[in-house]
């Protein structure tokens, strides 16, 4: 869950990208919603060029499915009700999108997590050299380096 985390620190251009990631095919409310599940899985395990990986790339969408039915059943009060409603929907659409593909669902979700960890490691490395800059402005040694 930590990258989820993260990935909703985003801002501007970036945060822009990521949303970009998601529709139909994989709804953001999905990934925010089993981001620990999503994050735990071994989707990096399945050789997509090997058709004999079909039967574990079916299971990671059995497995999706069923969390998300798991994650809408627990789903209660007024508050709860709209997205039990939602989340049972996203489970039945991503199982008939996926049914026949389930290889496409594993590509789909490695294609959005790394471009997630891209994102997030890019807008890191953007604050990194301005940090970095300003703490070597701030230091008071450099004056005294500077008078030598």
């Amino acid at each position: 869950m930590a990258g989820w985390i993260q990935a909703q620190q985003l801002q501007g251009d970036a945060l822009r990208q990521m949303q970009v990631l998601y529709g139909q095919h994989f709804p953001i409310e999905v990934r925010h919603y089993l981001a620990q599940w999503i994050e735990s899985q071994p989707w990096d395990a399945v050789d997509l060029d090997n058709p004999q990986d079909r039967a574990q790339a079916t299971q990671l969408l059995e497995g999706l499915v069923q969390e998300l039915q798991r994650k809408a059943e627990h789903q209660v009060g007024e508050d709860g009700f709209l997205l039990k409603i939602k989340l049972g929907h996203y489970a039945t659409q991503l199982q008939k999108t996926y049914d026949r593909c389930p290889m496409e669902l594993v590509r789909c979700i490695r294609h959005i997590l790394y471009n997630e960890q891209r994102l997030v490691r890019e807008a890191n490395n953007d604050l990194v050299p301005f940090s970095h800059v300003l703490k070597e402005w701030l230091d008071p040694g450099r004056l005294v380096d500077a008078s030598r």
